[in-house]
């Protein structure tokens, strides 16, 4: 296993394209730092179909999903 190239979140925000086809080509993963702490980690998929993934995602929901998220659109 590889270990994980680093770079700066802004440094990804400026050049997405070219790191997710950096992480394409070489499949290896990319440590998304901020602030000098890492905060995500872009991998590559190796699963053929999307039925491999499932329950490899968790969301958690903080507060009500049917309250607006900016104040003043629910009056539309």
């Amino acid at each position: 296993m590889h270990l994980p190239k680093k770079i700066g979140k802004r440094e990804f925000i400026q050049h997405t394209s070219k790191y997710l086809q950096w992480v394409e080509i070489h499949g290896a993963p990319l440590m998304i730092t901020h602030q000098n702490h890492p905060a995500l980690v872009l991998t590559k998929i190796k699963s053929k179909t999307i039925k491999d993934l499932r329950g490899s995602v968790t969301v958690k929901v903080h507060g009500d999903l049917n309250e607006p998220i900016l104040p003043g659109f629910d009056k539309w």
